[in-house]
């Protein structure tokens, strides 16, 4: 993930000198990356990272103006990389223009456009509008939140205004913002407007943020601007925060957070990262039924799975190899931040395998392998989508090295070959079970190879 503003938490930051970023993309695809995440592009502040958006055309005029935009995602693709941008259509920034057009022309008795872009109420004790995101969120929740998420009133505008977000001032003072009306006809079009007008930059996707929580928003209207997402062809298009299949059956979306392993489908609630509860137990057994329980679903339903969170253990190499070695076996797309760091030479080699192995990409099937020891231990085996790929992964939760047995009866097998150093393994019969030799938090991915 990157960024074009400074000193964001998010995102290493990238720039708009052709020189600079030619070296800057270099470096990227060295370390194993396939696509950009260009996060909060248009104009803005810095609540959440820049998503309080001023202006939907353009870049941060002191950044640079849109053929400069434009510029870099040509060199982008010149390299071979794919780029796509994350995007807020919920809310404005209380300094945008727009906002302050609406809120003069609220006071002075105007129905215009802009006005019907934002929720208004002439008390403040008017029943919230409904979102999606409810089914999630409790009173509690929402009372802690009750500086900015609620109705607030704007002497500006002579009115309260609907808030779910917020900013902070220099001093510290919460700010809430304006979010917008999905119920509207108006916005709904300014918004289409809005993914067309990105999208013709030459983008290869888009994450819209958090459409679970704009008011009155349907899942036909999130159909809508996906379907002007997918004009564009071979696109990555991801509902954040959405956690249910119809995110991907009802509107088209081809790609989900994978909120899986640290949220609970059934009590709606969070949990600790089954993969970081893993590793700091030893104890894998709860991945897989984690997996079972959202991922399957998830890719089934026909969406990949968009996976963030190698900050756990950035302080202890060989446990961050282990979880980013799960993610890339598993299939998730693989994404760093600053948060993230940078890839070292052993995670740069887990990207270039993941890119290099159809049986890794993100569509594959996994079917889940035992060992002698499923509480210390795990393994399965990925086949590619088209079938001309199989591979099997092996690791180990120990604190030491250990010899893994894992069973070869579910699947047809001749011989596995080591992909990282080509070590071949004979395979004299399937009713045997395979040793592998892992080192402590140690991985291996092996090719199969079927038996004739």
């Amino acid at each position: 993930m990157v960024t074009l503003k400074k000193n964001l938490k998010y995102g290493h930051e990238i720039s708009l000198d052709p020189k600079v970023v030619s070296n800057q993309l270099d470096e990227i695809k060295a370390q194993g990356f396939q696509a950009i995440e260009i996060f909060a592009p248009a104009e803005g502040l810095f609540a959440y990272n820049g998503l309080d958006t001023k202006n939907h055309y353009q870049i941060d005029p002191e950044l640079g103006n849109m053929d400069d935009f434009r510029r870099l995602i040509r060199m982008v693709h010149e390299k071979g990389i794919a780029v796509i941008v994350f995007i807020n259509l919920g809310y404005f920034s209380d300094e945008a223009p727009d906002w302050i057009e609406a809120c003069k022309d609220k006071k002075a008795g105007k129905n215009t456009d802009k006005v019907k872009w934002f929720l208004w109420s002439d008390k403040a004790n008017t029943p919230w509008p409904p979102t999606q995101e409810d089914i999630y969120v409790t009173q509690e929740e929402r009372d802690k939140a009750k500086d900015y998420w609620g109705w607030h009133w704007s002497e500006l505008a002579g009115s309260y205004f609907w808030s779910r977000w917020k900013a902070n001032d220099s001093v510290g003072n919460t700010i809430p913002l304006p979010q917008l009306n999905w119920g509207s006809a108006e916005w709904r079009q300014e918004a289409e407007k809005i993914v067309k007008f990105w999208m013709n930059t030459g983008l290869d996707g888009m994450l819209i943020d958090a459409p679970l929580c704009y008011p009155y928003q349907t899942w036909e209207h999130n159909r809508a601007i996906v379907d002007i997402i997918k004009e564009y062809e071979n696109v990555m298009i991801d509902a954040e925060g959405g956690r249910d299949q119809a995110w991907i059956t009802e509107s088209g979306y081809n790609c989900i957070h994978e909120y899986g392993l640290s949220f609970n489908t059934e009590t709606y609630k969070w949990e600790k990262d089954a993969i970081e509860e893993a590793i700091e137990s030893g104890n894998p057994k709860e991945i897989e039924t984690r997996l079972m329980r959202y991922h399957n679903v998830m890719l089934e339903a026909g969406a990949v799975l968009y996976a963030r969170g190698l900050q756990s253990f950035n302080e202890d190499t060989a446990k961050r190899h282990l979880q980013q070695a799960l993610l890339a076996g598993i299939g998730d797309v693989i994404v760093y931040t600053k948060l993230e760091g940078l890839p070292d030479k052993r995670e740069t080699e887990i990207l270039r395998l993941k890119s290099q192995h159809s049986a890794l990409y993100p569509v594959a099937i996994r079917r889940n392998i035992a060992t002698n020891d499923d509480k210390k231990y795990y393994a399965f085996l990925k086949t590619a989508k088209d079938g001309s790929e199989r591979i099997l992964a092996v690791y180990n939760f120990q604190s030491t090295p250990r010899t893994v047995q894992v069973e070869l009866g579910v699947f047809s097998v001749s011989a596995i070959i080591d992909l990282v150093n080509r070590e071949t393994i004979h395979v004299i019969s399937q009713f045997k079970p395979l040793k592998v030799e892992l080192p402590a938090y140690g991985y291996r991915f092996f090719n199969v190879i079927a038996a004739k």
